[in-house]
């Protein structure tokens, strides 16, 4: 049986965003957004990375990195989450562009 898709609204740097997911990993979207939008703030906070789509990608990579130390680790990441991070971010990437298009993001 097949999972319905869903619509959420998420906030990223003080941009709303809707993105589509199937009703089943919605909280677990909204949770990995409210991560995105910490580890976002904290690398523009630094004052050392500009634009949102530089500060998305280097959050990105960060999380990439952290999940593989993870498993380095024996940690709790699975062989997944890379792909399921790589997705997500490609998810959010659409998205600041397609806003960046509208004039929405700056």
């Amino acid at each position: 049986m097949s999972d319905s898709t869903t619509t959420i609204g998420i906030r990223i740097l003080d941009n709303e965003y809707r993105v589509s997911c199937p009703e089943s990993e919605a909280d677990e979207l909204a949770a990995a957004a409210r991560d995105l939008d910490q580890r976002m703030a904290r690398i523009r906070d630094t004052g050392k990375v500009f634009g949102v789509e530089r500060i998305a990608v280097m959050a990105a990579l960060n999380a990439i990195h952290d999940n593989r130390r993870l498993q380095r680790a024996g940690g709790t990441g699975d062989q997944q989450t890379p792909d399921k991070v790589t997705e997500l971010t490609k998810r959010v990437e659409e998205v600041i562009q397609a806003n960046k298009d509208s004039g929405s993001v700056s």
